[in-house]
C-alpha cells in the first residue's frame, strides 16, 4: 500500500514540478530543451502507467466528489463488474482512512481488503485479495485448537483417569456384594461414558502414524459392519454396500481406517431414525479410491457443518466432537481427504478419497 501511495505521490509531485520548473525557466529554455523535458516527463508518465494497470491489487481514485477519476483492471477482475458498478457497494468514506473486508461471489468467492486513504482533493481506493491469507489464519486457529486439546487431554487423563477407575471397581464391588442396584448400574455407566470421554482425549494427544501397507478399502469397511450389525439390526436399518468391481488397491493402515469408519457410521446411525437407511458406495477414478457414507437421517445445519472437524463441535447431546476431529487427521495422514455435504431433514454424506497406491508411487518417484 505505501509503494502504491508513493508512485501517485512522485506521480502528481513529478507533473507539478515540471510545470513549475517550465514556467519558472520557460523564457531561458529553447525548443530543444523543452522537447528534452516533455521527453522525459512523457517517458515516466507512460512507465507508471504502465505499472498502474499492470499490477494485481486493485486502485480505484476518487475525487473530492466521491466520482471515480482513475481504475486500474485489477479493480474490475477483482470486484467482478466495472468498478463504477460496484462503488456503491463499497461504502467508501470520502476523504477518510479506514480498512475492512468484503466478501464478493463473483467471479468467483473471495475475501477483499478494501483500504480507503485520503490524498489532495480526492480519496485512494486500494483492493487486495486476501482470501488465501484468511484461510491460513483460519489454518492455524485449527492447528492452536487441536494443541490445546492436546494439552487438556494430558491433564484430565492424569488428574481424573485413575480415581474413575478406583470408582469403577468399588462400583463392581459393590454389586457384586448387595446385588443389582439400578443406582449403582446407573454410576457405572458414568464412569464408563468419562472413561470414553478420556480415552477419546488420549487418542487426540497421542496421534500415531499408520503403518501403511498394500490393501483394499473394502475390509475396514466390513470389518465395521460385521462389528456393527447387531446394532443396525435392534434398530431395523438398512444397510447397502455397493462396491464398483476391480477397487485399486491404496496404501492402508486397516486398523486405523476401520476406526474412521467406525466413527463415521456410529454417527450415521445416532442421525437415522428406525427403520433408516445408510448406504456406503465404494468406487474409483484414475487418481483415488472413492468412499461415500450416505444416510438418510436429520441432517445439519451450515454453520454444523463449516465447524464439523473441529474439537468440541458436536451435534450430539454427550460428544465431545473429537471423533471426527481424530478421522480427519488419520485420512490426511494417507495422503487423502474427507469431506461432508448435508442438508436439515434429509440427510448427510460424508465422502472420504485415498489415493490409488500407482499414484503415490508416481508421487515419490517425481
Amino acid at each position: 500500500m505505501r509503494w502504491i501511495r508513493r508512485i501517485l505521490w512522485y506521480n502528481s509531485v513529478s507533473m507539478k514540478d515540471f510545470f513549475k520548473g517550465v514556467r519558472r525557466h520557460i523564457d531561458k529554455m529553447d525548443a530543444e530543451r523543452l522537447r528534452e523535458q516533455y521527453a522525459r516527463l512523457s517517458d515516466e508518465a507512460v512507465s507508471l502507467d504502465t505499472l498502474f494497470k499492470t499490477i494485481a491489487q486493485g486502485i480505484i481514485v476518487l475525487d473530492e466528489r466521491g466520482e471515480i477519476v482513475k481504475s486500474n483492471p485489477a479493480a474490475r477482475e477483482l470486484l467482478g463488474m466495472r468498478p463504477e458498478d460496484a462503488l456503491p457497494s463499497l461504502s467508501v468514506p470520502l476523504g477518510k482512512a479506514s480498512k475492512r473486508d468484503l466478501d464478493v461471489s463473483y467471479p468467483q468467492a473471495r475475501t477483499l481488503e478494501v483500504q480507503t486513504v485520503p490524498m489532495d482533493a480526492g480519496t485512494l481506493v486500494y483492493l487486495r485479495d486476501v482470501t488465501a491469507e484468511r484461510e491460513r489464519t483460519e489454518e492455524e486457529l485449527r492447528a492452536g485448537a487441536t494443541q490445546a486439546v492436546r494439552d487438556l487431554a494430558a491433564g484430565v487423563a492424569h488428574e481424573i483417569g485413575n480415581p474413575l477407575n478406583a470408582l469403577s471397581l468399588n462400583l463392581q464391588l459393590l454389586n457384586r456384594t448387595h446385588g443389582p442396584d439400578d443406582s449403582i448400574d446407573e454410576c457405572l455407566r458414568q464412569v464408563e461414558r468419562l472413561a470414553g470421554i478420556i480415552h477419546g482425549f488420549l487418542q487426540a494427544l497421542r496421534p500415531s502414524k499408520p503403518n501403511l501397507v498394500r490393501g483394499s478399502v473394502a475390509d475396514p469397511i466390513k470389518g465395521c459392519l460385521k462389528t456393527m450389525s447387531p446394532q443396525f439390526e435392534e434398530r431395523r436399518i438398512t444397510v447397502t454396500l455397493d462396491i464398483q468391481s476391480a477397487i485399486p488397491s491404496v496404501a492402508i493402515d486397516t486398523a486405523q481406517m476401520e476406526q474412521v469408519f467406525f466413527n463415521l457410521l456410529k454417527n450415521a446411525l445416532e442421525a437415522v431414525p428406525d427403520g433408516g437407511a445408510i448406504d456406503i458406495d465404494l468406487s474409483s477414478d484414475d487418481n483415488d479410491v472413492i468412499t461415500t457414507v450416505r444416510d438418510n437421517g436429520l441432517g445439519m445445519e451450515p454453520e454444523q457443518v463449516a465447524h464439523l472437524f473441529e474439537p468440541y463441535r458436536t451435534t450430539k447431546e454427550r460428544g465431545t466432537g473429537l471423533g471426527l476431529m481424530v478421522s480427519a487427521r488419520i485420512v490426511r495422514d494417507h495422503g487423502g481427504t474427507i469431506a461432508v455435504e448435508s442438508t436439515p431433514g434429509e440427510g448427510t454424506t460424508f465422502t472420504i478419497r485415498l489415493p490409488r497406491i500407482e499414484r503415490r508411487i508416481r508421487a515419490l518417484k517425481g
